[in-house]
């Protein structure tokens, strides 16, 4: 079995971000925060709730195993290549951390669906922990919600990879909840076939450094691909989330919109990207980023970006705001006879529950941001 020091002796030449990984060249991640948690050992220790959260799990993570009896529910433990599209990939085209997860992963959880409705649990852990989970929708009408905490002094590395066969939907329901010590690292590869639909939707509080990534791919004729994401940065957290999509099919349509709050000295980036490849015709999307700053010590970036390689297209817009709760809006809903108290919970509401994933979840999140 590789060693930890062996694991970083082979990863020392590889860099944490390649030009391809983003749409934007400058790091926004802090990426010096997960150099000392690289060395972590494996977790024996997890943390399965949050008292902000309400969710019954059906499929739980360790890192020798995954609990879980449901139809359709596969533990994968060699032979990566055969079921992972990052196990494919040739050394050269791996980050840093895409190779970490691939030296130190243990197992892969493999998920077929026929309908019906399934929570995954990542729990929080005290040490390291890889999570890989592998969903293939064939048919029918699917939901799969993925619960990730990072409450402790721990790191994880999340991988979901995705595939909604040909007629088939998925709901995909993300919620990140990560505390002060942790650094994660996420990634979520999504495709979807001809004339099927995919809603990717996210909830997230970032933690000591939170690295989310996602990519839907609509690959067939008249494939549909939304993404819906609410993000809030609490003070002395770091959260950058990238969100892209890829048109490959005919008729494909597809949506980014994001919406997050900045509090106290939180430091929050969204980077979300739609290209629109010359093979694809008549495709539509949208991207859309909105975020606000409530303080005066909060940053926020916000990249919204379209590549449009082919001219026969349905439709392709982008918009963005980054905007600070400045005194001209206050005093205008003052005068509507609300406190700042109850204008920023107001704001803030609006951004949780925007995605559709607090409901699910039946989160407390004012709970979640006095934590």
């Amino acid at each position: 079995m590789t060693s930890t020091e062996q694991v970083l002796q082979r990863l020392s030449d590889i860099p944490y971000q390649k030009l391809r990984d983003s749409p934007t060249v400058k790091y926004y991640t802090d990426w010096k925060r997960f150099d000392e948690a690289l060395k972590l050992d494996y977790t024996s220790e997890y943390v399965k709730e949050h008292p902000g959260l309400k969710f019954t799990p059906n499929i739980f993570f360790t890192v020798d195993g995954v609990e879980g009896d449901i139809p359709g529910l596969k533990v994968v433990e060699d032979g990566f290549e055969n079921v992972s599209g990052l196990y494919r990939l040739g050394w050269d085209e791996l980050n840093k951390l895409q190779a970490y997860h691939r030296l130190r992963n243990r197992l892969i959880a493999r998920l077929e669906l026929e309908g019906g409705e399934y929570t995954v649990l990542s729990p929080s852990p005290e040490g390291y922990l890889p999570t890989h989970l592998v969903i293939k929708a064939l048919k029918g009408e699917n939901t799969v919600n993925i619960v990730d905490l990072a409450l402790g002094r721990g790191l994880k590395t999340l991988f979901v990879e995705v595939d909604v066969y040909d007629n088939a939907e998925l709901d995909l329901n993300y919620l990140f909840l990560h505390q002060r010590e942790s650094p994660v690292y996420t990634e979520l590869t999504m495709n979807v076939g001809e004339k099927s639909k995919l809603w990717f939707r996210f909830l997230g509080f970032g933690g000591y450094m939170t690295h989310v990534r996602s990519h839907v791919h609509p690959r067939g004729r008249e494939s549909e691909g939304y993404t819906l994401g609410s993000l809030i940065a609490r003070g002395y957290t770091k959260t950058d989330v990238i969100t892209n999509v890829t048109h490959h099919g005919d008729y494909s349509k597809s949506t980014l919109s994001v919406r997050g709050g900045v509090l106290d000295d939180g430091y929050l980036v969204h980077r979300g990207a739609a290209r629109i490849l010359n093979v694809s015709h008549e495709a539509e999307t949208s991207v859309k980023s909105y975020l606000t700053i409530f303080g005066e010590r909060g940053a926020a970036h916000s990249i919204p970006m379209l590549e449009v390689d082919t001219g026969i297209v349905g439709g392709a817009s982008h918009s963005t705001s980054v905007s600070r709760l400045d005194e001209y809006r206050l005093f205008y809903l003052r005068k509507m006879g609300l406190s700042l108290n109850e204008i920023v919970d107001m704001l803030l509401r609006a951004y949780v529950e925007y995605s559709g994933v607090a409901e699910k979840f039946d989160v407390d999140w004012r709970r979640i941001i006095k934590s």
